[in-house]
């Protein structure tokens, strides 16, 4: 039987080294077969959808390149095609970042995804559709996707609270926008801001103290 004399153990079988420290062995192996078997590495899940995907997105943007350089009239489309793709791949690569927090990784999509589509309606000549749709739809579907996500995960107050806030807060930029007449369509943002408003409500009626409880641990106060 093997022996570790760091952590004064023995060690049944013959593996190459100590199990608790990784420190070397003496003595000769009992025979017996290790105890923590190898197990071999069956590779990481979904890692041939992840390639097609890939492939998928090369193949594209070839195309879509192709488009800009050959067809005028249709640069406009190819730029939101590329830009469409590059804003995609940004926002899987900041959850899976951000994956062992999922509301966070949340929040940060949508902060990347507001400054990405704000940029794109400036390239196409700003027409305002940023402001007018996508960001007030983009602010209501966050806040009921990170709702259902605490819900179905149990996540403690302090895994949401604060990112829900933030969300919430963000949701009430288009009321603003509206009222200092900047946007022509009125009712995504009303919506918006109505969700924005009960899910305040909802907050300090409900999780009142905890959500006093997280600002204070934040803001160190």
């Amino acid at each position: 039987m093997r022996y570790c004399e760091k952590c004064g153990v023995h060690v049944i079988g013959s593996p190459p080294c100590c199990p608790l420290c990784q420190g070397p062995l003496t003595g000769e192996a009992d025979g017996n077969g290790n105890v923590y078997p190898d197990i071999p590495f069956a590779g990481r899940p979904h890692q041939l959808l992840f390639r097609l995907l890939a492939l998928g997105t090369v193949i594209a943007m070839v195309l879509c390149t192709a488009a800009f350089l050959c067809l005028p009239e249709h640069r406009v489309a190819a730029l939101s095609g590329i830009a469409g793709l590059a804003s995609g791949w940004l926002t899987v690569g900041i959850a899976f970042k951000k994956r062992g927090r999922p509301l966070k990784a949340v929040f940060w999509q949508v902060c990347v995804l507001s400054i990405l589509v704000l940029a794109w309606d400036h390239g196409m000549g700003w027409r305002g559709w940023s402001l007018n749709y996508v960001l007030p739809v983009l602010y209501t579907c966050t806040m009921l996707a990170m709702a259902v996500i605490a819900r179905l995960l149990h996540l403690r107050p302090s895994d949401y609270l604060l990112y829900l806030l933030l969300n919430i807060l963000l949701g009430l930029i288009p009321l603003v926008l509206l009222l200092c007449g900047l946007l022509r369509t009125v009712y995504p943002a009303v919506i918006c801001a109505a969700v924005s408003v009960i899910f305040l409500a909802v907050l300090i009626l409900f999780e009142g103290p905890a959500l006093k409880g997280e600002l204070l641990r934040r803001l160190h106060l």
